[in-house]
């Protein structure tokens, strides 16, 4: 009986041991469930609030990019193509440089001459007398190059040129130097004679006639030649269209299919030697839904692409466009070079195939290349397009308007707020823009036809939409004289109540129109706005009008800091936002740009920079479209005739200097200079 007692308890403990241990897993069991729910609620909250933190960065990415004036067209990840162009960005010249009537510093042999030149920063002017540079140069000063030494001449010219770059919207100064050499083969320059030198900025040289320039050395009669000679190559440009076919998508590491929602683009890289890394310069369109794609035509200057050397290495990508940046797939890449695209297209259409770098499998190291489709081009020709040196140099002229905001949106007149306000120790906004704009246009003026125009002022106690303050100007100073003249320091001078560029835009098309008939010129109309300009929308016509009949680009300016979107919505050249008049049609060509004092912080020097940068591509496509081709070249002057009238003209106005001197010592001079004489009341 005890012992089925003990049993009885044996099976009942291990049965409560049994429903324990179940009851425990089960316990076990929704606990970690319960925990499992847990970390997964916790960890979808947390991609949440990360999400929300990379949504919140993007949205400031996207105000940082807004407020410095980024345009959607230029990201490498949007769905329109970047704008072609036909003007490289900048200009290659060759520097010649000749001397003639050397002064003999030796008695035994003629002057052994040679040059060196330096560049010297914006503004940089170390002179000693006459307008010559020192003798030595300046710790700003870095040296380019020295040329050969010409030995015993008094006429050299130097084959030995220097390759520089000329950019348009830059003040680019270099100073040229003559030495005769005194101790053969020493490098320090004061071991040789000075015999002169010359400050000069490249736009003064690629403006003036012959796109050469003289300056008198020390001696009088002797004189310096600077000479520049664009080159071909900038004139080279690529006309080019791509196809694609059968472009396969990367799904998954063991599968690969072609897909049929594919919207493919291709980017144009070249090599960047410097650190070997891949620069993209251009981008297609996106084709959407389509894996055999064909892309518009587009044209690029060979010096963008390849610095002018066909043979350099040049990168052509593919890729799968998506809203979302993130999701942009790389399809593959094509490597070769302009020369071998050119080559192959002469004989039938070049066929590449699109390679995509792969990991090897099964533990293999290293990367194996995999087709991924095939890239044809249906068009490649190399053509010559002049740029814009070739149309200055032929005659053309840089007529320059300048449109001034006298409204008050400057604020309460005679205020030190005031946008108009300026003191003796520094120049406003207006004054800063018009001086630095009319130092690099008036290298390109072909006479007086620059102009000051008045945008809603008071006149006589009535509010004129337009009027026109000073014409038949020529250079920086005069606008600048002109604007202090009539606007700054005018006490007279009243403010409207509101601006409108229609009118002045009418009379820029107008007097722009009338004077290509009578010759070559091209109009640069720059309006400088405080940001109230109540007839946007009624512009819109009257641009895309402009921009088919007339040789002009319109620059607005934002002055303060005031709201310019409104200003900057219109001046947009993007695709989506493109300016089209009442039928649809869009703008013909780009005309009209916008930049501010608020983008820059102040700076004029970097506001007129960045609104002169467009100036090149516009003149030229305009006259290319029209097919205006540059005037012949304007030879240079004979300076050797203009050197000797110039030291004749001194000697003689010297030597009639000494007889007013003498004169001057003789009693009959000296009665007549105390009234005595009979010259008495008529002298000056």
């Amino acid at each position: 009986m005890a012992s089925d007692a003990i049993f009885r308890a044996n099976d009942a403990i291990i049965d409560g041991v049994t429903s324990g241990a179940k009851i425990g897993g089960k316990g076990l069991r929704s606990g970690a469930k319960l925990g499992v729910k847990g970390v997964r609620g916790g960890a979808k909250l947390g991609v949440k609030s990360v999400k929300g933190g990379v949504k919140g960065v993007k949205g400031g990415v996207k105000a940082i990019q807004t407020a410095g004036g980024f345009v959607k067209k230029n990201s490498k990840y949007s769905k329109f193509a970047w704008s072609s162009r036909i003007t490289a960005p900048l200009i290659k010249l060759d520097l010649e440089i000749s001397c003639h009537n050397l002064p003999k510093k030796d008695l035994l042999s003629q002057a052994d001459a040679f040059c060196v030149l330096w560049k010297a920063p914006n503004g940089y002017a170390p002179t000693a007398e006459k307008g010559v540079p020192s003798q030595l140069p300046g710790h700003a000063e870095d040296e380019i190059g020295r040329t050969e030494i010409a030995r015993a001449t008094v006429n050299p010219t130097f084959k030995h040129t220097f390759r520089l770059e000329y950019i348009f919207h830059e003040q680019q100064t270099y100073v040229v130097r003559v030495y005769d050499e005194d101790l053969r083969y020493a490098t320090d320059l004061k071991e040789h004679d000075y015999l002169g030198g010359y400050i000069f900025t490249l736009g003064q040289l690629m403006g003036a006639k012959g796109c050469s320039v003289a300056k008198k050395l020390l001696r009088e009669n002797a004189f310096m030649v600077v000479t520049g000679n664009e080159t071909m190559e900038t004139c080279e440009v690529l006309e080019f269209r791509l196809s694609a076919q059968d472009l396969v998508k990367e799904r998954s590491l063991y599968e690969q299919r072609v897909v049929d929602r594919c919207n493919p683009y291709f980017r144009v890289e070249k090599l960047n030697k410097d650190d070997q890394s891949w620069d993209v310069i251009w981008k297609s369109e996106a084709v959407k839904r389509n894996t055999s794609p064909t892309w518009k035509e587009a044209r690029l200057p060979l010096q963008m692409i390849c610095n002018g050397d066909l043979d350099n290495p040049l990168k052509l990508t593919v890729w799968d466009y998506d809203k979302d940046y993130r999701l942009i797939d790389y399809i593959g890449f094509v490597e070769s070079t302009v020369a071998e695209i050119l080559g192959k297209a002469k004989e039938n259409v070049p066929v590449f195939t699109v390679s995509k770098e792969k990991k090897r499998l099964f533990g293999f190291r290293g990367t194996k290349l995999k087709s991924v489709g095939v890239l044809k081009v249906l068009k490649a020709h190399k053509s010559t397009i002049p740029s814009m040196l070739k149309y200055m140099s032929g005659g053309c002229s840089l007529d320059l308007m300048v449109g001034i905001d006298c409204t008050i949106a400057n604020d309460e007149r005679g205020s030190d707020k005031n946008l108009h306000y300026t003191t003796s120790q520094w120049l406003n906004d207006y004054q800063a823009g018009i001086q630095k704009l009319g130092s690099i246009v008036e290298n390109f003026a072909r006479g007086r036809n620059s102009s000051v125009w008045g945008l809603g002022p008071k006149i006589n106690g009535k509010t004129q939409d337009l009027h026109l303050f000073d014409d038949k100007l020529v250079t920086g100073k005069d606008l600048l004289d002109s604007y202090d003249r009539n606007i700054a320091n005018n006490e007279n001078f009243q403010q409207g109540l509101s601006t409108k560029l229609k009118p002045l835009i009418e009379e820029a098309t107008f007097l722009t129109i009338r004077n290509c008939r009578h010759r070559q010129c091209y109009t640069i109309l720059t309006v400088f706005t405080a940001g109230d300009i109540i007839d946007l929308q009624e512009t819109i016509g009257l641009l895309c009008r402009a921009a088919e009949d007339a040789p002009i680009s319109i620059i607005v300016v934002g002055v303060g800091n005031r709201d310019f979107s409104a200003i900057e919505k219109l001046c947009r050249t993007d695709f989506k936002a493109m300016l089209r008049d009442a039928r649809g049609i869009p703008i013909a060509r780009d005309i009209i740009s916008f930049v501010s004092f608020k983008q820059f912080g102040g700076n004029a020097n970097e506001v007129i920079l960045q609104a002169l940068k467009v100036i090149p591509e516009q003149l030229v496509t305009y006259f290319t479209i029209n097919g205006i081709k540059p005037l012949p070249p304007v030879s240079s002057p004979d300076y050797g005739v203009l050197i000797d009238n110039m030291s004749k003209n001194s000697k003689s106005i010297k030597s009639k200097v000494s007889k007013a001197s003498k004169q001057s010592r003789s009693p009959k001079a000296t009665r007549e200079n105390e009234g005595l004489g009979p010259n008495n009341g008529r002298q000056r």
